[in-house]
């Protein structure tokens, strides 16, 4: 199958998602993609999506994968009367997914872990406002390669290595345990199974360039980035067959991991945005093309940028004054305070 557009090191595909997946040849170390939410949205291509539309899903990302490659989907389903009589419902189909790929189709299940995303404010009657989504996680058996220090933050209490502690074993009694390894020695703290973004809606995608494009269901580009670091090594094929604006397709390239994605569908003109009406696996590959601002690693996450670490690309590179840091500084502190968050002094020291 001949590519779309292509360029060094990715190939991008006017197909849908089997061909997409096909193109890997089963030496895919990476999918990461969020396909349809069942009939969540129609993309203007009707998109309803059932469990037998998942199944084939699995059996295509499987094929894809090479062994002890990773799948990470991002799915959920949206509130209907699924059951009648019931009343209304989240659908159960994140669910039934896991169980069908799992038992069927024969992925391994390392955990499951959770896309935090602040919900829509509103009054949600009979039910909770919706701050997360599922982020399933897959393994075709074999030895694989996951960094989970690539997502490490510096812990609070800094380097614990030497230091004491006690746990309760299964039979009650008192365990006196001495903390090591890498994370006790370099005073790091591993990310749990909750990824939290704070809001991630208009203005908060953490990448303005790929917001404009006016996708109707982007990732934030700090879940895309994170994913390829922590799943796919250097060097390493990632693919995401339902591509969109292309935010998983520069968060690999930006991180030197090569790429496959593909996409169906097509966007929409739009005169006030200026905006032509093109595919988006075109407007994806424009992305490559483009001056974009590098996201280099900082201590403080905010979720328009890494405060003190945006630069366009084809900046000369010059120290900042004083008065520029400064500047950083307050609004990195007024956007966490509008996400909730609470900022140490000790953060900017």
């Amino acid at each position: 199958m001949t590519p779309y557009a292509s360029g060094n090191g990715w190939a991008l595909y006017l197909a849908d998602y089997r061909d997409t997946l096909a193109a890997c040849d089963g030496a895919a170390d990476l999918v990461l993609t969020s396909p349809p939410y069942a009939d969540a949205r129609s993309y203007g291509m009707g998109c309803d999506w059932g469990m037998e539309d998942y199944a084939a899903l699995g059996d295509a990302v499987f094929a894809a994968l090479r062994p002890g490659g990773h799948a990470l989907i991002n799915v959920d389903a949206p509130v209907r009367e699924w059951r009648p009589g019931f009343g209304t419902e989240r659908g159960f189909h994140p669910w039934r997914l896991m169980l069908d790929w799992g038992e069927r189709v024969g992925f391994r299940v390392p955990d499951r872990l959770a896309f935090g995303r602040q919900g829509a404010p509103g009054e949600y009657s009979g039910r909770f406002r919706n701050d997360w989504e599922p982020l399933l996680w897959f393994q075709k058996p074999g030895p694989g390669w996951v960094d989970a220090h690539a997502l490490a933050s510096r812990a609070a209490s800094g380097r614990t290595a030497g230091m004491g502690m006690s746990r309760r074993a299964a039979d009650g009694s008192l365990v006196q345990q001495v903390m090591s390894g890498r994370c006790a020695e370099e005073g790091l703290r591993l990310r749990g199974s909750l990824w939290d973004y704070g809001p991630v809606g208009l203005g908060c995608s953490g990448a303005p360039d790929i917001e404009a494009e006016n996708h109707p269901a982007r990732w934030p580009y700090k879940l895309a980035e994170d994913i390829v670091r922590c799943f796919c090594p250097p060097g390493g094929l990632a693919c995401d067959p339902f591509l969109g604006a292309g935010t998983s397709l520069i968060a690999a390239l930006e991180h030197g991991r090569r790429f496959v994605g593909g996409d169906i569908g097509h966007r929409p003109a739009d005169a006030e945005r200026r905006l032509d009406a093109a595919p988006w696996v075109d407007v994806a590959a424009r992305r490559d093309a483009r001056p974009r601002p590098r996201r280099s690693d900082c201590a403080v996450y905010c979720s328009v940028c890494k405060v003190g670490g945006l630069e366009e690309a084809t900046a000369p590179s010059t120290a900042p004054s004083a008065k520029s840091e400064a500047s950083t500084k307050r609004l990195g502190r007024l956007l966490l305070r509008l996400q909730g968050r609470r900022l140490r002094r000790s953060d900017w020291a």
